[in-house]
């Protein structure tokens, strides 16, 4: 597979207000049609029924979903219906229109303990109710048949929305960052590179993975990532808080986080040719985020 800007097909994103479809839509431009809750419900099967037979998309991309753990705990109904039933009726749909149909999952999938990143073949064990939902969705998906990639992303970064940009923003001294949660920060704009360069060749009928790790590499602890961001802030003469490395028994989450989800995306490097290196994209997003905050 080759990255880069697709080619000309219609893709249909859901979740247009969030931050992965407003990054496809820069990216595909007006190869991409984005459409937020208010235009298109997934939770309603006959709304994405009709959306689909009225678009004519030849490709769709389910990047809605509840992603905030603490909002999935306080609203489970809700959460159950966009996180796990919404992406099972859009796989059936999509498979009896015959259309693509790329799913976004999560690394939260995994939680058991481990000593190597996860790979697409291992048997997902989630340890809160915002994993448990999306395997479950993982699970109607791949049930429904039909051309489909379940594309699991993890800890995006680079649009100036995200954690490492969070923390800038508090414009605190100090801040503590866990030490002992291991993922996969994934930069956004790569990733949605590669996510229209998967539409591409599903449009075109190639044969692609069921399972995907589209993840950034190698594998890094919270407080190492956001260390390799400051340090390139400190570097470049700009301000950045002092670190600080606690468990995360330290910060007070009422949701249970895993401990290790790194995702094993050495299928996704030999596909696209290279991995997504988080560390020159970490550099690049904490000096964006810097810049704007000093505007």
């Amino acid at each position: 597979m080759t990255e880069g800007r697709p080619s000309d097909i219609r893709i249909l994103v859901s979740g247009g207000s969030g931050r992965l479809a407003s990054v496809l839509s820069l990216v595909g431009g007006d190869r991409v049609q984005a459409l937020s809750r208010a235009e298109l419900d997934i939770s309603d099967a006959f709304a994405f029924q009709a959306a689909l037979a009225r678009l004519q998309p030849d490709v769709v991309i389910n990047a809605a979903a509840i992603s905030a753990l603490e909002a999935c705990e306080r609203a489970p109904e809700r959460a159950h219906a966009v996180n796990a039933l919404a992406p099972g009726h859009i796989a059936h749909a999509c498979s009896e229109a015959g259309t693509p149909f790329i799913h976004l999952s999560t690394d939260y999938v995994f939680g058991a303990p481990t000593d190597r990143p996860w790979r697409e073949t291992d048997p997902v064990s989630p340890v809160n109710l915002y994993g448990e939902l999306k395997a479950d969705a993982e699970r109607q998906v791949l049930a429904a048949g039909g051309d489909i990639c379940i594309a699991r992303v993890a800890w995006l970064f680079g649009d100036g929305k995200d954690f490492i940009a969070h923390l800038l923003r508090t414009q605190d001294d100090v801040v503590r960052v866990a030490s002992d949660q291991i993922g996969s920060p994934t930069p956004i704009f790569p990733l949605a590179e590669r996510l229209l360069s998967l539409a591409e060749h599903m449009a075109a009928k190639e044969t692609v993975p069921r399972l995907l790790h589209l993840a950034g590499s190698p594998a890094v602890s919270r407080a190492d990532w956001v260390a390799t961001a400051f340090d390139a802030l400190r570097r470049a003469g700009r301000r950045a808080p002092e670190l600080v490395r606690v468990p995360m028994s330290d910060l007070g989450s009422s949701v249970i986080r895993p401990h290790y989800s790194a995702l094993d995306s050495s299928l996704a490097a030999g596909l696209f040719g290279r991995e997504l290196d988080w560390r020159i994209s970490a550099m690049q997003a904490a000096t964006f985020t810097d810049r704007r905050l000093s505007e």
